[in-house]
C-alpha cells in the first residue's frame, strides 16, 4: 500500500468523525337534470308526477357521482395564492389529487404541508411512494426569521416549530415537487438528529425553494434534507444552517448510496443561506458518498472546524463519487481541511482530534472518484490542508480545476488542493495569492505519486519552508507541461523529488492566444486581455 512521503505529511492519519379546494365542476344537460315538460294539455296528473320523480332521481344520482368523485379531483388546475401563515394546526386531507403522478396529491396551505409531515411520519402506509406537488407558496411563520446576515431575529417564543418529514427511523419515499414555488419561514430548533424541511428521503425532491428560514440541529442537519439516499433536483436553499455535530449542509446534511449501491443524485443546487458547523460542513453538502453531483453553486459564507468546503465538506472513499461543474463564489473558514469546493475527498477513514495536528493518510485503494469543472472565486482561510479548491484529495481523477482568489493558511496551503496522493489530473490554474508556513504552493502544496499534465500559476506564493510558486513538495510523481509566472528568483518547486520540470513565462505571454493553445483543448484564449481560462468556464 503506498502512502504519502513522511516527510510531506509526518506519519499522516486521517480524519474525519465523517460520515462522511379544489372541487370539480362537471356540466350536465340540463334533459338530465330538469323533468320534461308535458307538451300536451291532456297529459294525465299521474303522468306528471311520474316525471317529476324521474327527474328528482336523476338529479339525486348526479349529485352523488359528484360527490365521490371529489377526493380524486384532477390536480391540474388545483392552484392556490399563496397563503396565509400557518396556525399550526394540522389539516384532514391535501386539497386535491389521488397521489399518482399524472395526478398528484396537491398542498396548497401550510396546514396541508403539516397533514404531509404527519401521514409520512405516521408511516400511513396509503401514502407510501406517492406524489406530491405544491400548488401555492407556502408561509410557516409570520414575518422575517433571518436578518439580512442570516442571524435568527425573530421572537422564538411565537413561532411554531417544524416536524421534518421523516427522522432517523422513517423515510419519505416518494415524489415531492414543488413546482417552482417556495416555503417561506420554516424554523426548527432541536439537538436531535435527521432535520430539515426532510429529515429523511430516498424519494425524489425537485424544483422548490427554501426561503428565509432557521435550522438548527444535531447530525444531518440541512435547509432541505438531512439524510438522502434518493434525487434532488432544482432546489435552492435560502435559508441559516447551523449545527455543532457533523454533516451539516445547505441543502443536504448527508447523502449517500440507495439501492445496491448506486448513488445518490444531486442536480442543479445552490445555497444562499449563511452555514455554520462543527465537522463536516458544506455549503451544499457536509458529508457525501456514493453520490453524483452536476451542477451545484453556493453564495453563502461557510464556516466549520474540520473538513470544511463551499460544495461539500467530506467526500469519501469511492470510485462511484462524480461531481461535476461545482462553483464557489463566497467565503470559506475553517481549520483544518478546507476548500473552496471540498474539505477533503478519498482517504482512509480514522477518528479526528481537534486537539491535535492533523494528518491525513492516502492510498490507491482509498479513491476519491472523479471531480471535473470547478472553480472557486472566494477566499479561503483555515490552518492545516488548505486549498483552492480542495484541502486534501486521494487517488482520484480530477481536472479543469480553478481557483482566482487568496487563500490563507499554515501548513499544506495551495491555490487548488492542499494535498493530492495517487491521483491523475489535467487542466489546472491558479491566479489567487496564496500565503502559509511549510509546505506551500501555487497549484499543490503536496503532491505524491501522481502524474498532472497542464497546469498554470500566475499568482504570488510566500511561506517560511517547502515554498514552490508551483508546488512546495512533488514526491515521486510525473509532471507534464507546467508553466508559472516568473517571479523574482523564486524557485517553481520547494523540493521536487519526482519527475518533470515547469517553465516560467512573462505576463504578456500567458496572455497570449499562442500560450492558451500551449495549454491544450481544455483552455480557451480570454481576448480581454486575462489569463488563459478554462473551456467550460465560458458556458
Amino acid at each position: 500500500m503506498k502512502i504519502f512521503n513522511s516527510v510531506a505529511f509526518f506519519g499522516i492519519i486521517f480524519t474525519a468523525a465523517f460520515w462522511v379546494g379544489c372541487s370539480q365542476t362537471a356540466s350536465r344537460s340540463t334533459s338530465d337534470d330538469l323533468a320534461v315538460e308535458s307538451s300536451s294539455s291532456e297529459k294525465l296528473n299521474g303522468e306528471s308526477s311520474s316525471s317529476t320523480k324521474s327527474s328528482e332521481s336523476k338529479r339525486e344520482s348526479s349529485s352523488s357521482k359528484e360527490n365521490s368523485s371529489s377526493s380524486v379531483i384532477d390536480a391540474e388546475n388545483c392552484i392556490g395564492d399563496s397563503g396565509k401563515a400557518w396556525d399550526g394546526t394540522t389539516a384532514k386531507n391535501f386539497a386535491c389529487g389521488n397521489g399518482t403522478a399524472k395526478n398528484p396529491y396537491v398542498i396548497l396551505t401550510a396546514e396541508q404541508l403539516a397533514y404531509f409531515s404527519f401521514v409520512t411520519n405516521a408511516s400511513d402506509k396509503k401514502y407510501d411512494g406517492k406524489y406530491f406537488k405544491l400548488g401555492a407558496d407556502i408561509v410557516l411563520n409570520e414575518g422575517e426569521i433571518i436578518d439580512e446576515n442570516g442571524a435568527l431575529q425573530a421572537d422564538t417564543a411565537q413561532l411554531h416549530k417544524w416536524t421534518s418529514v421523516g427522522n432517523s427511523k422513517i423515510t419519505f419515499s416518494g415524489s415531492f415537487d414543488g413546482a417552482n414555488h417556495s416555503i417561506r419561514a420554516m424554523f426548527i430548533s432541536t439537538t436531535s438528529k435527521y432535520n430539515g424541511l426532510f429529515g429523511n428521503s430516498k424519494g425524489t425532491i425537485k424544483n422548490l425553494t427554501l426561503k428565509n428560514s432557521w435550522v438548527e440541529g444535531g447530525e444531518n442537519t440541512a435547509g432541505v434534507v438531512g439524510y438522502n439516499t434518493g434525487i434532488i433536483e432544482n432546489v435552492t436553499n435560502e435559508s441559516s444552517v447551523t449545527s455543532q455535530e457533523k454533516c451539516v449542509g445547505g441543502v443536504v446534511g448527508e447523502t449517500y448510496y440507495h439501492g445496491s449501491f448506486e448513488n445518490s443524485t444531486l442536480k442543479n443546487v445552490k445555497n444562499r443561506g449563511m452555514i455554520v458547523g462543527n465537522l463536516n460542513v458544506g455549503g451544499i453538502v457536509g458529508c457525501a458518498n456514493y453520490v453524483t453531483i452536476n451542477r451545484a453553486e453556493n453564495f453563502a459564507d461557510i464556516q466549520g472546524y474540520g473538513f470544511v468546503g463551499g460544495i461539500a465538506g467530506a467526500i469519501g472513499s469511492n470510485s462511484k463519487n462524480n461531481l461535476q461543474n461545482l462553483k464557489n463564489a463566497n467565503k470559506i473558514t475553517g481549520t483544518d481541511f478546507v476548500g473552496g469546493i471540498a474539505g477533503s475527498c478519498g482517504g482512509n477513514l480514522s477518528s479526528y482530534h481537534n486537539s491535535r495536528m492533523p494528518s491525513y493518510y492516502c492510498s490507491q485503494y482509498s479513491t476519491c472518484g472523479k471531480i471535473s469543472n470547478a472553480k472557486n472565486t472566494a477566499s479561503i482561510e483555515g490552518k492545516n490542508y488548505v486549498g483552492g479548491v480542495i484541502g486534501v484529495l486521494c487517488s482520484g481523477e480530477f481536472s479543469s480545476l480553478s481557483n482566482t482568489a487568496d487563500v490563507v493558511g499554515e501548513y499544506g496551503v495551495a491555490g487548488v488542493i492542499g494535498a493530492v496522493g495517487n491521483s491523475t489530473s489535467e487542466a489546472l490554474y491558479n491566479i489567487g495569492n496564496i500565503s502559509g508556513s511549510t509546505y506551500v504552493g501555487g497549484i499543490f502544496a503536496s503532491q505524491s505519486e501522481s502524474v498532472s499534465s497542464a497546469a498554470y500559476t500566475t499568482g504570488k506564493v510566500e511561506g517560511d519552508s517547502l515554498v514552490g510558486l508551483m508546488i512546495g513538495n512533488n514526491y515521486n510523481s510525473t509532471i507534464a507541461d507546467y508553466y508559472y509566472l516568473e517571479q523574482s528568483n523564486q524557485e517553481a518547486f520547494g523540493k521536487n523529488d519526482g519527475g518533470g520540470v515547469a517553465t516560467p513565462k512573462s505576463e504578456k505571454e500567458m496572455k497570449s492566444k499562442n500560450f492558451a493553445e500551449l495549454l491544450g483543448e481544455s483552455f480557451a484564449y480570454d481576448s480581454n486581455e486575462r489569463f488563459p481560462i478554462l473551456t467550460w468556464e465560458q458556458n
